[in-house]
């Protein structure tokens, strides 16, 4: 039977307690032949539910003037992780994931991200490893205007979100062109080389097993609403 068109899913019906515990599951069974003789309640119980949040979130989204959406079958990730050049030779992700995109593209910069995983289940957005030609430009942008960004990342802030600047994605010197840059109040920001993401991570497990969980996620891309407002004017030369 083929799969209903995208806008005809169900609303999102929440994770079920097999979906949470199927993925706890798997972190201790991480092999084929414990997921291959399973992968129909992967398939109903993560997959199916995961595709039906994003058909939700394309609604909800649209109905707050957020340009992001995805279609459900291409929004979602793949489980199976890229063991090629991975020491952890683990074949499957141990959580299920999906991404929206600037107009459903996923590739264009500034997106949404949703994770489910037992006890670490997150909402994030922003500008994943940009280009570095827009990443000069979003430099270039901060230093020309560091109030204005500086307003953008305490109203992020003020939405209850918490930027994602670890040891990975911070340069130890100021980048290369911006040296001159080091007592500028947006030094800190100027050393980001993996863009500019901003996260909810203290989301229960509870939260993601009820149909309130896109409203959720929608509230969260509301909060982000300044941060990708703000690298949007940068993509379009604004």
């Amino acid at each position: 039977m083929a799969a209903p068109p995208p806008d005809l899913l169900p609303p999102f019906p929440g994770f079920s307690d097999e979906a949470l515990a199927f993925l706890t599951d798997l972190r201790e069974h991480n092999d084929r032949e414990w997921f291959k003789p399973r992968k129909a309640t992967y398939d109903d119980e993560l997959m199916g539910p995961l595709q039906m949040l994003v058909a939700d979130l394309n609604r909800r989204l649209a109905d707050r003037g957020l340009p992001l959406s995805a279609e459900p079958r291409k929004g979602v990730f793949r489980i199976y992780r890229d063991t090629r050049f991975a020491k952890d030779k683990s074949p499957y992700k141990t959580h299920v994931a999906a991404a929206l995109g600037r107009g459903g593209d996923k590739k264009a910069p500034g997106g949404l991200y949703v994770q489910v995983q037992p006890g670490g289940s997150l909402v994030a957005g922003g500008f994943w490893q940009p280009e570095s030609s827009f990443l000069r430009r979003w430099r270039e942008r901060m230093v020309a205007e560091p109030q204005a960004f500086l307003d953008v990342a305490e109203a992020v802030r003020a939405n209850g979100l918490r930027f994602q600047a670890t040891g990975a994605n911070l340069l130890k010197r100021m980048p290369r062109g911006f040296e001159t840059f080091a007592d500028s109040p947006v030094a800190d920001f100027l050393k980001w080389k993996a863009g500019f993401v901003a996260v909810r991570d203290d989301i229960p497990d509870a939260a993601v097993q009820t149909p309130a969980f896109a409203g959720l996620v929608a509230e969260t891309a509301e909060a982000l609403r300044p941060l990708l407002e703000y690298g949007w004017r940068i993509a379009d030369g604004r």
